[in-house]
């Protein structure tokens, strides 16, 4: 989490400033700017798993983030921070009611999208954005970017299936769909090498259309996509964050 430093009042203009602690971009900047070199697997595991746990520590405080997405992912260097909270919610009262239609559009389940007034769903929505997010780093392009909100519901209904069909039976060939995007890419050459098909079991598990079926990022974490996790350069972000620095400077 991004830490908070400070509170300032401002009696003559009845205002209140909030100080944060300072990072230098976010990783929507980051991988647009990766747009022409490819990520290391290391590199997007690393940023997968520091997402995953900040992720599960505000589940475990029942928070809700209820806006990921990139921008919302502050850097420095090779360490990455969730920020902006403005639409956070504390969950599990006994209501169980929260206001509907939160989040960005490219990164909404398809449960907010389909039923614009549900005011009762969970942490579960905060997943499926960290399964765009995840294929988003290697794609370094939008997974589901809608024009509207029904572009956006056809655009996931293509991907991963319609509320019509029976989930079950129609996730194989949906799922063959994404696997071409993801595996078979050949815009993108390294995406084969950055996720395997152990990669892709935890994207299908993050993406599931039920959200009672979607991953939670504890077992995320558990995955054994992150088996051989290991130490990665920080030359790999620091290269990038450097030209970043010139670009900003």
């Amino acid at each position: 989490m991004v830490e908070f430093k400070d509170v300032i009042m401002d009696g003559r203009r009845d205002q209140v400033y909030i100080v944060m602690e300072y990072l230098e971009t976010d990783l929507k900047r980051y991988i647009k700017l990766k747009k022409e070199k490819s990520l290391g697997v290391s590199e997007v595991k690393s940023l997968m798993k520091q997402l995953l746990e900040g992720v599960k520590f505000l589940h475990e405080n029942g928070v809700m983030h209820r806006d990921l997405k990139p921008s919302n992912l502050l850097m420095n260097g090779d360490q990455l921070k969730i920020c902006d909270f403005g639409l956070s919610r504390e969950f599990g009262s006994k209501s169980g009611s929260y206001t509907p239609g939160v989040g960005t559009r490219w990164y909404r389940t398809p449960e907010l999208l389909i039923h614009r007034a549900n005011k009762h769903y969970s942490s579960a929505i905060d997943m499926l954005s960290v399964g765009c997010i995840m294929a988003e780093l290697v794609l370094k392009e939008v997974l589901f970017k809608g024009g509207s909100e029904i572009d956006q519901l056809s655009k996931i209904h293509r991907i991963l299936g319609s509320p019509n069909h029976d989930v079950a039976s129609s996730s194989s060939s949906q799922l063959n769909l994404l696997r071409r995007m993801i595996l078979g890419d050949t815009s993108c050459r390294r995406a084969p090498e950055l996720l395997t098909e152990l990669g892709f079991d935890l994207l299908s598990k993050l993406l599931a259309y039920d959200p009672n079926e979607r991953i939670t990022a504890e077992d995320a974490l558990r995955h054994g996509w992150f088996v051989e996790f290991d130490s990665y350069s920080c030359s790999e972000f620091d290269s990038i964050l450097d030209y970043y620095r010139l670009v900003l400077y």
